[in-house]
């Protein structure tokens, strides 16, 4: 028989207690909230965000959850494990909420009547699963979300055969084969599938309500149970943030209602149903972990005998536990979850039954319990009208008018996926550490743990904006910073407060370094920090002089510590990853014997971009206060020093290569021997970035300076206007001789954008010896080969759009030189074309380019779906849109994590400066 849960504090919670009625010991903390008004729990109750997605799609598999001694977090908590078992750091569910501080959560749960579990989360291959790493197996799409998450739709295809897990697990597919799909499989062939779509609305910040509609695509009629479900981030039986001295309740108030209450106060879930729904029952579980003791008993001995018994083989499990729901709906073990309608986790039990093609209708709404208003359907209907009409006011706001349908159609997924993937994510290194120090003792620190241990200010409590919420449910610095200009556009203070957290004293190192991702914290991303922060300040539209001088305080510190990483001060710079994975023959984060030092192109690239863009925030500052001409001046001659560093060539300390005309990394050996790794990539490219036009009006002091400089520097200065300058990394000549490379259709130009590495490496792979090793490269349009960081990272061919969006920046910028001459600056475009173009023109064109992936063709395909025919054929699918990690560089398919929206969203900025460019003549970057 379940037990009743208790609620009673941590230092008795061995001792049973009555359970109390609907007004317990939390009541006068609501009453509290009601009559006193306590001010800190209504700021956040009141606050419009207070509800939201911030629930992880994975939460299983993560790093934070992982407490093995080998790191090996895919292997630690599985996919099947992650049902019995309550996590540590946070929260995961299927399309699911959950509040600001992620203590009540909602999600969705289905049974087609065949799976062996519910479908309760996304499920997807682990990194020792898959053929080309880790990757989700479930077909899902985000399709509307506004920044105060008024209005938001997902939507959930689930076959009506059986779930294909193992065949998606056993594939028997090689790294020279392609990925099995979930669509491989058949289960979508013949339409036996149903479409489970989310909707969520608020109509005043403590409200949120949902509506699940079912649809049958079958022919046949079909049956399905759903369970909207609602649980209590465990914070009471482990260690962890905010664990609290009160297990929380979820607790039956009516037929189709039941109350939470927690420290936030008591809500109300109301649930309702249109037709061909039944309401079996409330159901009420525990979200704790089961506990399996296995006791064997050895034939010939009794090493096995616990106290003079011998006990048999036997598996004991715990009911009543975070597993409840599947035990008694697809186990049908009844005494599964509580008898009394009680606990931490609870859920509506409902099965629809729809005839071939139709379709139905749930709802929930949760609301503060003393709200007296009573939902009916036709009342949440209603709201969600309305929210729905002010979601399509502020996508016609923020979308070019000018943009066709389908056009439209890609932005609005586009930004809906960006809102979407924004996650509460808890991570507190100092307890993760000492938990760990604990379970290995000395052991730890030896081995894995003395790396962590330097990140022990690590404290994390945030609503963060995540790359995926499945592949990468995690931070990444430089991901970040795309994502905050993105949000720049369409909820500014959110942009903001990212930009601010990486750069507070709970995530920045106090020697200056900006976290890279929790799988290692030290690893170095490309340091676009401040290049964000300049771009977010100028889209404003008004002077945020206290953010730009909070960043740039802080922007200073995180510049000092790249600087450290060139301790002879030669301004060329070598610091490992760098974000590009496997862009290299070999992992530039651990060198091959023998070599001593590796200096990098993009990596010295970054740092001129670095100090370019922390002369400009200078320079803006000094308009307001002169004692920012000290920092101005410093940057300049950084910035300065960087581009006469790099533009020398190989043999006297440079990383130019007179041979190719292209920047490139050095290796060094022991002794004065030097090597270019030929290898033209993306690396030789990344210098290019570093331009951009200054005013000095308002800073004669730098003007002074600049104007006084050493004849050495000429190259990489050019004069506009009185007082405006061009400050480049790279000189006109050696530019044209780049971007000659660049834009080769042999080498980097494809049909849609720029290549990740040159294409000449397809025919004839690139070689490098180390000692008496030969490393090869060759081109890859696609899926890697390489799995030096992993299956699914691929830098060796395919269309990034964070890259393609930086360099249709520093394009534009170049385009500034007009001035300077009779007639604007062009260049064969692409090289060999009998007719020159403008930069501006060229611009345009790779904005084409990168667009044609998503939009669909005149046979209706849409690249980005390569050949998946049902988004071609199928009525059902041609609208929907996923968006990839990279692209294919021949095909325009996607590839990696399939909800990157992260950057992926870009693709709704290259839209956005098509369609200015056609007004203003001139791209907005």
């Amino acid at each position: 028989m379940a037990s009743q849960l208790e609620l009673t504090k941590r230092s008795s919670r061995d001792t049973p207690v009555e359970v109390p009625s609907k007004r317990s010991r939390f009541s006068d903390n609501f009453s509290s909230i009601s009559t006193h008004e306590d001010s800190r729990i209504l700021e956040h109750l009141n606050d419009p965000l207070f509800w939201g997605p911030y629930l992880s799609e994975r939460q299983w598999g993560t790093v934070r959850e992982d407490y093995s001694m080998s790191g090996s977090c895919w292997d630690y908590l599985t996919y099947l494990e992650a049902t019995k078992q309550a996590y540590h750091w946070g929260e995961d569910g299927l399309l699911g909420v959950s509040d600001k501080f992620g203590i009540l959560c909602a999600s969705l749960a289905l049974w087609n009547k065949k799976d062996p579990i519910l479908k309760e989360r996304l499920f997807g291959l682990t990194g020792t699963e898959g053929n080309h790493g880790e990757d989700v197996k479930e077909l899902y799409y985000y399709l509307d979300n506004t920044p105060k998450h008024t209005y938001m739709k997902a939507l959930y295809r689930y076959p009506q055969e059986e779930f294909p897990y193992e065949a998606l697990v056993n594939h028997g597919r090689t790294p020279a084969e392609p990925e099995l799909e979930i669509m491989d499989t058949g289960v979508f062939d013949h339409h036996n599938y149903w479409d489970v779509t989310v909707e969520y609305a608020k109509p005043v910040s403590r409200t949120m309500m949902c509506r699940i509609t079912v649809f049958n695509h079958s022919s046949r009629h079909a049956t399905l149970d759903v369970l909207p479900q609602f649980f209590f981030r465990n914070t009471w039986s482990k260690l962890g943030p905010g664990r609290t001295e009160h297990i929380p309740l979820f607790q039956k108030s009516d037929i189709d209602a039941i109350d939470a209450i927690c420290d936030l106060g008591m809500f109300r879930i109301k649930f309702h149903h249109s037709a061909n729904v039944t309401l079996n029952s409330l159901l009420f579980t525990n979200n704790d972990s089961v506990r399996e003791e296995v006791d064997v008993e050895e034939e010939g001995g009794d090493t096995t005998k616990m106290g003079g018994n011998s006990r048999k083989n036997t598996l004991i499990l715990e009911p009543c536990k975070k597993d409840g729901f599947h035990q008694l709906i697809v186990s049908g073990i009844s005494d599964a979850v509580n008898e009394t309608p009680v606990g931490t986790k609870c859920c509506a039990w409902m099965t629809v039954e729809l005839a071939g093609n139709t379709k139905t209708t749930m709802y929930w709404q949760i609301s503060p319990a003393h709200d007296s208003c009573e939902p009916t359907t036709d009342k949440i209907d209603a709201v969600f009208t309305a929210q729905i009409a002010k979601a399509n006011d502020f996508y016609l706001k923020n979308i070019p008018r000018t943009c066709s349908k389908e056009e439209v159609n890609i932005c609005r997924q586009a930004l809906a996926g960006l809102l979407w993937s924004k996650q509460l994510y808890i991570y507190n290194m100092e307890l993760k550490n000492k938990e760990l120090m604990k379970l290995y003792d000395e052991t730890y620190f030896k081995t894995v743990g003395k790396k962590k241990l330097g990140w022990n200010h690590l404290s994390c409590h945030d609503i963060l904006i995540m790359p995926d919420k499945w592949e990468f449910p995690w931070f990444a610095a430089w991901d970040l910073a795309f994502h905050s200009v993105q949000y720049a556009r369409i909820d500014m203070p959110l942009a903001k407060e990212q930009i601010l957290l990486l750069m507070s004293d709970r995530y920045m190192h106090p020697n200056g370094q900006i976290p890279g991702c929790e799988f290692d914290l030290g690893d170095p991303n490309p340091p676009i920090i401040c290049w964000a922060v300049w771009k977010i300040y100028k889209q404003e539209g008004i002077r945020d002089l206290a953010f730009l001088k909070t960043c740039f305080n802080r922007l200073i510190f995180c510049f000092q510590w790249w600087h450290k990483k060139d301790p002879k001060s030669l301004y060329i710079y070598g610091n490992g990853f760098m974000g590009l994975d496997n862009i290299s023959v070999f992992d530039r984060s651990n060198l091959p014997p023998g070599v001593t030092s590796l200096k990098q192109a993009d990596c010295t690239g970054w740092m001129g971009l670095f100090a370019l863009n922390m002369l400009q925030i200078a320079i803006e500052l000094c308009q307001f206060d002169s004692s920012y001409t000290d920092m101005a001046v410093k940057f300049l001659k950084h910035f300065l020093n960087i581009a006469k560093a790099i533009n020398r060539p190989v043999t006297e300390g440079g990383l130019w290569d007179e041979q190719d005309k292209f920047f490139y990394d050095v290796i060094h050996y022991h002794g004065p021997y030097v090597t270019p790794i030929r290898l033209r990539s993306w690396t030789g490219i990344i210098p290019l970035f570093g331009c951009c036009s200054i005013d000095l009006k308002h800073s004669p002091l730098v003007k002074a300076f600049l104007l006084k400089c050493d004849r050495g520097y000429s190259p990489f200065v050019c004069k506009l206007g009185d007082s405006e300058f061009f400050l480049t990394l790279v000189s006109y000549t050696k530019l044209k001789l780049i971007l000659k490379t660049v834009f080769s259709e042999e080498e980097f130009l494809s049909p849609f954008g720029i290549r990740s590495l040159s294409k000449v490496y397809q025919e004839k792979p690139f070689s490098f010896d180390v000692g008496e090793t030969s490393l090869n490269v060759t081109y890859l349009p696609g899926v890697s080969d390489s799995n030096i960081f992993g299956g699914n990272s691929n830098w060796r061919g395919p269309i990034w759009l964070c890259m393609n969006y930086m360099f249709v920046e520093c394009l534009e910028r170049y385009s500034d030189l007009d001035r300077v001459f009779t007639l604007p600056l062009s260049i064969h475009y692409p090289s060999g074309a009998q007719v020159k173009s403008t930069f501006l023109t060229i611009v345009h064109d790779i904005c084409r380019r990168i667009t044609k992936i998503f939009l669909p063709d005149r046979l209706g395909v849409r690249p980005v779906h390569g050949s998946h025919k049902k988004y071609s054929k199928d009525t059902d699918w041609e609208h929907l849109i996923l968006f990839y990690e990279y692209f294919n560089a021949e095909t325009g398919e996607g590839c990696g994590a399939s909800h990157q929206t992260g950057w992926s969203a870009l693709a709704y900025e290259f839209i956005y400066k098509l369609h200015t460019f056609q007004r203003s003549g001139r791209a907005q970057i």
